[in-house]
């Protein structure tokens, strides 16, 4: 072993009485707990065997300490300190900003601070979470007075017992308030007749009819096997991956990324999105071209508020997510629901009085029928909107999650004529709370979106998007695609397996290759109320297919996600599901029900593609 140089420490020489002295001594390596003296590498014995017979002297002094190490004027001396730190407990003050004194009056002011402070107490409206109060040298500065005045208010509310003291912790609020507080004169509350307050009617239009409790969740509900599709494997992101990349963004821009960001975005993530959908989406664009937003329902108001005028005509495919319609509804649109086939949204034909400025699609992956558009009625979509002057806001959902064959290029790949806006979000891909989405707009319409875009909240964190810059082109976003979409693929396979074992009497499940969710048909239609009081009493809260109809008539179904729970969760949420609505037959709780079930069926109906196969 390459010896050592010798270093100096200094030691704490224990007597007898307990008083700590140094001592110098030349030793080869010293690293020591003074509990428990380990020590190692020790030149002198002399030293180590002296050591030893101060131990247990040492151990009485200082239990819970532990000798460090320490450079002072080139030696190295040894400093004791507390293995568990006692932290000192923080807590907010009560400011007492609103009280206000009058110098004029002949109340004394030490009265009248008295009884403004009084008053706020008995009107409980003080956060019990604050309930120390300032010193009296702090209020005294505040309010421009002397110490002494607030002293003898603060001395009157102590004997009252709105005050106590705490031992080295200051005054506070008295945890059970003096009787007079229960006597506490509080105004008179009038009964009022009740009435509906009055809203814009942008806001009636929606079908947004969750109130009170129901909008404490997200939309996809609370965090349980719920079945509900849409929601991505969260507890798979690399948190810890993403931590240092922000810790490193952080470390390089530091108060840049504090300040007022740029409403199109940081320039490194449109740079990044860029590259990245012209590489794996087939896009077309630059990135000058790239908005970023705040996912997805921002950049469909966006568009929305843009190019829509109260009363102009919107296309939207029926079904649809829900949150779409609220969109259009919101603008003032007359929404025009379309139709879907086995090639996508179904044209059709229109007068130039009803043409619609704007039609949103899913070509990728419909939601929730699951449908790619073909690449035929693709090119006849952009030729049907430049004929009459209107734009496509093409939702990219879902383009990456395709398990069957390669993936289409988008249908912003397609247009040469400047009328189709791109729309993504990392919700799916990464997670929902992000709240990073983009655009891919023409580049005459990029300047206008900027703006409505900074209507809404100037722009989107910027140290969010400079880490996830840097997430995208470090390459972990490629990497967590590729492992995701193996999970989603394996979850996938589970979800058809153990459907078919649970519920496979009551349902034909239909297979599409792409997507993080499945449309199952009821093969019986009086088994719909069933499954709609079983969802009630198990929480796998799978939404029927009609919530997302506007017009359409199709056979009753259900829409079920897989993606965001592992296998053990997804057997357990469709046997939970079985066995109640096996409970539920044998209780005869669904006999007599006025459920309407429509005459539609997948097998017949001409907008319905027949993919829909019986899982035997």
């Amino acid at each position: 072993m390459t010896p050592i140089k010798p270093i100096q420490i200094g030691l704490i020489n224990i007597t007898r009485k307990r008083v700590a002295t140094w001592q110098t001594h030349n030793v080869q390596l010293a690293s020591f707990n003074v509990a428990s003296l380990r020590v190692t590498w020790f030149r002198s014995a002399t030293l180590l065997g002296c050591l030893l017979t101060a131990a247990s002297h040492l151990e009485k002094a200082f239990v819970g300490c532990e000798g460090r190490i320490v450079t002072m004027n080139g030696a190295v001396y040894g400093r004791t300190f507390s293995s568990s730190p006692k932290r000192r407990r923080r807590r907010s003050v009560m400011s007492f900003e609103m009280v206000r004194l009058d110098r004029g009056s002949s109340e004394p002011l030490y009265q009248q601070l008295y009884r403004q402070i009084r008053e706020e107490l008995e009107s409980g409206s003080f956060d019990s979470s604050a309930s120390r109060v300032p010193s009296s040298r702090v209020l005294a500065t505040t309010l421009g007075i002397s110490r002494p005045t607030v002293n003898q208010a603060y001395s009157k509310l102590l004997v009252e017992g709105y005050f106590q003291t705490r031992k080295r912790s200051g005054i506070f609020v008295t945890d059970h308030l003096p009787a007079t507080f229960l006597k506490a004169a509080r105004p008179a509350m009038t009964a009022r007749t009740e009435h509906f307050p009055r809203v814009a009617r942008r806001v009636t239009r929606m079908t947004d009819f969750r109130s009170g409790r129901q909008l404490d969740v997200g939309i996809g509900g609370p965090p349980s096997v719920t079945l509900v599709a849409g929601l991505p494997a969260v507890d798979e992101f690399p948190i810890a991956v993403w931590e240092r990349l922000r810790a490193q963004v952080l470390a390089k821009k530091g108060a840049h990324l504090l300040r007022y960001a740029s409403s199109r975005g940081e320039i490194e993530l449109r740079k990044a999105i860029a590259a990245y959908l012209c590489d794996f989406r087939g896009a077309n664009c630059h990135p000058d071209q790239v908005v970023v937003v705040g996912g997805m329902q921002q950049a469909m108001l966006a568009c929305a508020l843009a190019l829509i005028n109260e009363g102009d005509v919107a296309w939207i495919e029926d079904p649809v997510f829900h949150q779409a319609r609220n969109v259009l509804a919101f603008v003032g649109a007359k929404t025009s629901p379309r139709p879907i086939d086995r090639e996508g949204l179904v044209i059709g034909k229109c007068s130039r009085r009803n043409s619609p400025k704007l039609i949103l699609v899913t070509p990728s992956h419909q939601f929730p029928l699951g449908v790619t558009m073909s690449l035929k009625r693709r090119k006849s979509l952009i030729e049907f909107a430049e004929s009459g002057d209107g734009y496509i806001l093409e939702d990219d959902y879902d383009s990456e999650f395709r398990f069957d064959g390669p993936p289409l290029p988008c249908l912003q790949g397609l247009d040469n004529a400047g009328r189709v806006i791109y729309c993504g979000t990392m919700s799916k891909i990464l997670y929902p709370s992000l709240r990073l989405g983009f655009l891919v707009a023409p580049p005459q319409l990029v300047d206008t979106l900027v703006k409505v875009r900074a209507v809404m909240d100037q722009h989107s964190p910027a140290i969010d998007q400079a880490t996830l810059a840097r997430f995208i082109t470090e390459g972990f976003f490629l990497s967590h695609v590729k492992r995701i979409r193996e999970l989603y693929a394996q979850r996938r396979v589970f979800f058809i397996e153990q459907f078919q074992k649970w519920l496979g009497d009551y349902f034909d499940l239909e297979v599409t290759p792409a997507g993080l969710h499945f449309v199952a048909w009821l093969r019986r239609g009086e088994d719909l109320p069933l499954f709609m009081r079983a969802r009630e009493q198990t929480g796998v809260w799978s939404r029927p297919l009609s919530f997302f109809c506007i017009k359409a008539l199709l056979d009753p179904a259900f829409v079920f996600g897989f993606a965001a729970w592992p296998q053990a969760q997804i057997e357990q949420g469709l046997a939970k599901l079985a066995s109640a609505v096996k409970q539920l037959k044998q209780r005869g709780a669904g006999n007599g029900s006025s459920s309407r079930i429509h005459a539609f069926s997948p097998a017949t109906s001409p907008y319905w593609p027949p993919t829909a196969v019986p899982i035997n």
